[in-house]
Parts: structure tokens; sequence; C-alpha cells
């Protein structure tokens, strides 16, 4: 069944409850990730067709091409994780030195295009250069959680932490722009884009090394078997034939191609249904807070309640904050931070509990199959999710083509709407669809309990 077979350590165990600092430590590396991620995925159409002059219409390609390009690299990496373990452990090489690969790129993103003869080939030449080395430590690190801890409740709790420090990445970005949409510095925003990639790239480098140190005890010591080839292809098979497997993959998939408009529209609809860019600053800034907040409250509920129920819940007030929005907000009133707070609040929920579920199917596979395939699992979540968000991306720059969208100019009535509808009701449709496919989730935590014994016994068989 197996090539070869690491030995693990006896401390360390992930069977044993994880100190608090440690998983704090390892949930830094959300905010690595997540203060370059998203800077691209709040910033990085508007900073294509507003900064760089080109067409919505090709923006929207380049996002889709350069996000399907990290969705196919996903798949390769998780096989060659799976089947990797030197002195760093399983996922430490590919962390630590992925990291300062993906700064770089990163910033490469914001200076060489502005330098360049042709910008849009320089463009996605460095969008790809990032997406592969982002692939290198994202995957790699979500992996992790399935190793450091084996109880569903405290993987629930870890996962919490994790959110919360992608809501800091996140609030980085989002006071990053009352600086670069500051009203009266609007000739050197290529400037404040490249000011702030230089301090997002040190900040995502060091949290990244932080986050592995943190657990590499338990990286390098909770060493599963190195599968064959074959052990590999029945690990793929088996999350293919597998209903909790759908699940997960598809509520990823809906959120992920659907909900993220909301914040891409919400650049252009301040800045030209609003008329107001500084309220770009504002609205992001709540939604962050109130998403950083509102982790611990989702956190308490996913260990108190079935985690696939908690996540239901979160759809249900995104659905429904979003709706009110697009619905009542017309101009800077208390109702546009109101709704702001509400959609921040519901996706601290939508973010963290998805991926607090992804180890318990990992564990539901594994006792089922006697095969262990964490990095895989993992790649397919991610991969469907970065193909939905190319699909999402993509086709937002296309209907603002359709609408007739033109760079810093007065924008036609019909543009006006079109903005603000499909910012809105799509992401309320994404919502939807993932609480269809939900209903049908079945592991719970008690039935963790079960599927972690019987992976016990059988180990100790």
């Amino acid at each position: 069944m197996y090539q070869k077979q690491i030995h693990s350590g006896k401390c360390n165990s992930a069977t044993q409850p994880l100190h608090n600092l440690r998983a704090f430590g390892y949930a830094t590396g959300n905010f690595g990730k997540n203060i370059v991620a998203n800077t691209l995925g709040y910033f990085l159409l508007f900073y294509i067709t507003d900064v760089l002059g080109i067409s919505p219409k090709t923006a929207g390609i380049v996002v889709l091409v350069a996000l399907a390009f990290d969705a196919i690299l996903d798949p390769i990496m998780g096989v060659v994780s799976d089947r990797t373990y030197n002195r760093f452990g399983k996922y430490g090489a590919f962390i630590l030195f992925g990291a300062p690969l993906c700064a770089l790129s990163f910033v490469g993103i914001f200076v060489f295009p502005l330098a360049s003869d042709q910008p849009l080939i320089t463009l996605l030449s460095c969008l790809l250069l990032f997406r592969a080395s982002y692939t290198l430590i994202d995957l790699p690190h979500n992996a992790l959680l399935a190793r450091i801890s084996t109880n569903s409740q405290e993987r629930a709790k870890i996962a919490s932490m994790r959110f919360f420090c992608s809501s800091i990445g996140s609030l980085g970005v989002s006071l990053a722009a009352f600086y670069i949409f500051d009203p009266g510095k609007n000739a050197d925003q290529a400037l404040m884009f490249q000011q702030f990639s230089v301090v997002a790239a040190v900040l995502s480098l060091l949290s990244l090394h932080l986050s592995w140190f943190s657990v590499s005890g338990r990286d390098r010591n909770a060493v599963r078997p190195l599968p064959c080839i074959q052990a590999q292809l029945k690990g793929w098979r088996a999350i293919f034939s597998d209903g909790q497997s759908h699940i997960v993959i598809l509520a990823g998939f809906f959120a992920g191609m659907c909900i993220p408009i909301f914040a891409k529209g919400l650049t252009y609809f301040c800045k030209y249904n609003l008329e107001d860019q500084s309220l770009i600053a504002v609205g992001l800034t709540t939604m962050v807070c109130s998403q950083a907040i509102s982790t611990f409250f989702w956190g308490f509920v996913s260990q108190q309640y079935n985690k696939s129920t908690t996540l239901v819940w979160a759809h249900v007030l995104s659905a429904t904050s979003i709706s009110g929005f697009g619905l009542t907000v017309y101009s800077s009133s208390p109702l546009f931070v109101f709704w702001c707070v509400l959609i921040g609040w519901a996706a601290g929920g939508l973010w963290s509990v998805i991926w607090a579920l992804v180890p318990d199917v990992v564990d539901n596979l594994h006792l089922k199959t006697g095969y262990r395939s964490e990095a895989v699992f993992v790649s397919m979540v991610v991969v469907f999710m970065k193909i939905a968000h190319a699909i999402g991306a993509g086709g937002f720059g296309l209907l603002l083509a359709h609408a007739g969208y033109s760079a810093n100019a007065m924008q036609h009535t019909d543009t006006l709407d079109q903005i603000r509808w499909s910012m809105c009701f799509i992401p309320v449709a994404g919502s939807l669809l993932s609480i269809s496919v939900l209903l049908f989730y079945n592991i719970s935590h008690t039935k963790h309990q079960h599927i972690a014994q019987g992976l016990l016994a059988r180990k100790l068989q």
C-alpha cells in the first residue's frame, strides 16, 4: 500500500490539545496569505482598469486566466506534498521557501507593468508567477490543519482563529484604502499601490514563517505514511465518489464564485454610484472589523452546534444583508454602514466554518478507504474555489464591459444599475446554492468522534 513508512515522534501528538499560543501562531499564516490575496481580490480589477487603463473586458479575462492557471497547479501541488517529507516536515519546505517568492512576485504586479512598454503582457506574467508561488504556500498551510489536531471541536476553534487572522489581514488592506483612495491624491494612486505592496509583502513573509515554526514539531513528528501512486489514485477516486466530499466542494465553489463579487463591486459602486470613492475604505473597513469580531462568535457557535448548520446560518445572514444593501443604499447614509456591518458579520462565518469542515471529511475518507490524502482533498477544495473565483471575477469584468463601463468617466444610468444588481444579487444566488447542498452534510461533532475513535483503533491494531 505504501512506499515507505516514516515513524512518528512521541511528542507533539495531534491527539493532544494544541496550546492556544501555538494555535494562534499557526493561524497567523492566514494573515500573511490574506493581506496579499485580498489586496488583489478587492483592488486588482480596479487597478487594471483605472490605473493601467486596460479595458474591463480584457481585465476580466486576465484575472480569469491567472486564477485558472493557479487552479491547474493545485492538484499537482496536492500530489507532490502528499508524497513529500524532509527535515522541514511534510509542508514546511513549501511554506518557508514559497513565502519569499510570493512576496516578491506580489510587489512585481504593482511595479513592473507601470514601467513596461507592454503592460498587459508584463502584468499577466507577474500574475502567473504570483499565483504559482501562492499555491506553494496556500495549499500546504491549509492541509496543516488536518495534522495539528484530530479533534473536530478544536479544529473549529483553530479555524475561527485562522479567519480572525485573515480578517486582520483584510483590515490592513481596507485601512490602506483610506490612503490609496484619498480623493486628493488621485494622481499618485499608482505610487500608493506600489508602496502598500511592499509593506504587505514583508508582513506576509514574516507571518507565514511564524505560522509554520509555531507548529513545526507537529508537522515533523505527526507524519503519516508516504503513499505510493496507487494509493493516491485510490484516494482520488474516493474523493470523487464520496457524497460528503461533493458537498464541501460544491458549497465552497458556489460561495467562491459569487460572494466575493460584492467586495469587487463595492469599489466601483462607491466611486460611481455614490460618487464618493472615500467610501470604499469606509465600507471595506466596516465589513472587515465586523468580520474580525464575528469570528469569535462563529467559532463558539460552531463548537456548540454542528458546523454545517452554523455555515447555513451564516449564508442566510449574508443573503439577507446583501439584499438589504442593494435595495436600500442610494447614498452615504447610516444604512450603508449598517448593512456593511451585517455583511462582514456573515462573512466571518462563511469563510471560517467552511475550512473547519475540510479536515473532518479527510478523516471520514481515511476511515472508509484506509487511504489518507489530506493534501489532495484540500487541493480539490482549493481548485474548485479558485476556478469559481476566476469565473466570478472574469464574469464581473465582462458584465462591466457589457454594461458600457468606461474608467474614470461619467457612467450611464444602465451601467450604474448593472453595477448595483450584479454586486448584490449574484452573491445572494451563491448563498442560496451553498445552502441547498449543505442541507445534506451529515458529519456532526458526534459522528466525527466515532470516526476519530475508529482511526485510533485502526492505528493500534
